[in-house]
Order: C-alpha cells, then structure tokens, then sequence
C-alpha cells in the first residue's frame, strides 16, 4: 500500500516539473519523493501532529495520537522510538492539546517540548523526560518556541492564553525567567531568534493596529535583564502570518494563512527595518524553513486551493519551494492531507513533512520524506 502511494506522488510530482518554471540560481531540479515512514495508531483518530525538528541524525515530530516525540533516524529513514511526556494527546480543541512546538537546544541532545500548561525537557540521547517546567494551570497550551544561544533562552508562546503570552526559560536552570503579556493580541504563531541583532522575532496574529497580523520584535537583553518589551513591530497586511525562518541576506520568511477570499501569500521581508522584499503568491502554510545548502525555503500548504485565493475548503496540499536568492516560487509539490510541519536536514539533503491518514492505498498517517533538490 505504501508504494502505491509513493508511485502516485511522484507522477504528481514529475507532472509538476514538466509545467515549467526553475531556478534561476541553481538547476531547475524540483525535490523528489524518498519515501512515507509509517507511524502507528495514526489512523483513528486521523493523525494529529504538530511541530518538527531536525538535529544530529534525528528528526523528532511532535505525535498527539501518541502522545510522543516520534524519533526517524535520518540515515536510515526509520521510526526508532517514541519519547513520552507524558504528553496530554489530542484533546477536544487544538489549544487543550499536546504535544507542540519543538525547540532543539543545539549539541546538548535536549528538546523542550510545549505541552499543555508546560514545557517537558527532553534527553534525546536517554530518550526521556528529564523535566517539566509548569507555565500555566488554565488548560491551554504551549505552543511553538524559538532558542537563544547568546543569552541561554528559551521563548515559548502561549497563544490560548486571555491574554496570550510569552515565557522565557533560562536552558541553564531550566527555570522560567520571566513572562511578557502580548495585551490587545487575538494570538501568538512561531518565532525565531536572530543572533545577528539579538532579536526575537514572533508572529503576532492580529492587534488593533494590524488586525490581519504583525512581526514583532524583543530584544534579547530586556528578556535576559527580566523586563522583556516590544520595541518594534511590522505590519503584515492580510497575511494571517503562521509560521517564521530566517533566510540570507538579512531575509526573514513569515509563512501566512490568510482569511478566505484573501490572496495565498508568502513575505519575505528585511527583518532589520521590516521592508517587505518580495510578496510570493502561495499560502495556507504553518511551520516553514530553510535550507542553506540548496538555498531554498520549503513551505508544506494544507490549506492551499488551486484558485489562489484562501477558501474554506476544496483544499489542494502543496510544498512550496522558494528560492533564497530570486525570492521566487520554483515549485509546488504535492503533499498529503493536512501537511503543515517540515523540517529539513540539510546534511542528507532531506526534507521531512508528515501528514494525515485517508489517501488512496495509505489510510495511515505518516511522514513523507522528499530530497531537497
């Protein structure tokens, strides 16, 4: 059953490429199906599934059937464990359940894993819980994070939360440092961090100002002096901004998922002044990221239509791919049902997008892995 599937991706996918479009830094080679890992118990319910990661060989995915961080060796392109929380699964709305956001803490084989009302840190090399940092007893969640290397912080947001909010913990201590109330926000999205500036930078889902979202900024130094405060924020338009990753050239990418009968975007902007550099027509996008090897960002869509303009239904999953230098779109891929989490691994030059079960001959959900170019 499995192969079935892979045969019939990569016909969409080859059809992709022969409808023209290409790169205009590198070969006009579109990513390839690899393979779809298998996950269990990913059928009934349908697999519900969050953020991913990549680190060292490891591709960890935030499993809600499971209750788990799922483990794929990258090497070998096999499920090798399935961490615990223990996790809270799939409650009765998005916000009541867990696992989340995923945030790697580069060389020390530790994750810090959002949940609901907490943080779970992870070792990945004993592959279990080590710690949970409670944030919240309201029942909502933590969802997506982002690290700082310079200052030893970790900024995770709790969009459910009346009013939604950041906390920071300290990967020293694994203790929380402080909290920063986002007041007027209908919500918080992904953020990263930039050592360039010592900036975080988080998706803002709407405020008064932008009710259709905003990138705003916190310095490092006001979060790590235990005062954190907004000291600029950048419009977004309609974009409905989801998911974020830094790109060359000074670029940030902010993944959108606009309102129906709004156009599918992506911006690119410069995220020292907030200048939108290029406005790319695709959307419906969460988590996103960027390969620095072959210079492309992969945006996986579940709410993309045909049509170009954001609907309600009638959904058509796509990867976006985009190149780094021209800011263009090169290709779309066909995805599974549901896709919006990826993560690349640049080192085997693979990128890992996992979705819900209910295609033709694969009723269970998986992980697709594609090449990068």
């Amino acid at each position: 059953m499995e192969k079935r599937l892979i045969a019939l991706m990569l016909v969409g996918v080859a059809a992709l490429a022969g409808c023209g479009g290409g790169d205009n830094v590198s070969s006009p080679t579109p990513p390839k199906l690899v393979t779809n890992i298998v996950v269990p118990n990913a059928s009934s319910p349908s697999f519900s599934f969050d953020i991913g990661y990549v680190e060292a060989g490891n591709y960890f995915l935030a499993d809600r059937n499971n209750k788990a961080v799922d483990v794929v060796d990258t090497k070998s392109n096999t499920l090798v464990a399935q961490i615990p929380g223990p996790f809270a699964g799939i409650g009765a709305t998005t916000d009541a359940s867990g696992p989340d956001g995923i945030v790697g803490i580069t060389g020390t084989h530790t994750i810090y894993v959002g949940d609901v009302g907490s943080v779970k840190v992870i070792d990945t090399s004993a592959r279990k819980t080590i710690n949970t940092i409670a944030i919240s007893s309201s029942g909502s969640r933590v969802d997506e994070g982002c690290y700082d290397p310079d200052d030893h912080l970790v900024m995770f947001a709790s969009p459910g939360e009346s009013p939604p909010f950041v906390t920071f913990i300290s990967t020293q201590t694994q203790q929380v440092v402080v909290k920063l109330p986002f007041n007027g926000s209908s919500g918080l999205e992904a953020c990263t961090y930039d050592s360039r500036s010592r900036n975080f930078l988080i998706n803002n889902d709407g405020t008064a100002a932008n009710p259709d979202g905003e990138l705003d900024v916190i310095s490092a130094s006001s979060a790590a002096a235990g005062n954190p405060s907004v000291s600029k924020s950048f419009p977004l338009g309609k974009c409905a901004p989801t998911g974020i990753v830094l790109g060359p050239n000074n670029d940030v990418l902010v993944g959108c998922d606009p309102s129906p009968g709004d156009p599918l975007i992506t911006l690119i902007l410069d995220r020292t002044s907030g200048a939108i550099r290029a406005t790319v027509p695709f959307g419906g996008v969460d988590q996103v990221d960027y390969d620095p090897v072959s210079n492309r960002y992969f945006l996986p869509a579940r709410h993309y239509v045909t049509s170009g303009t954001a609907a309600s239904s009638g959904f058509s999953p796509q990867m976006g791919v985009i190149d780094g230098a021209s800011r263009q779109l090169l290709f779309k891929v066909p995805v599974g049902t549901g896709a919006h989490s990826v993560a690349v691994d640049s080192t085997l030059g693979q990128v890992y997008v996992p979705f819900q079960g209910g295609a033709a001959g694969f009723p269970n959900g998986g992980i697709s892995v594609f090449s990068t170019h």
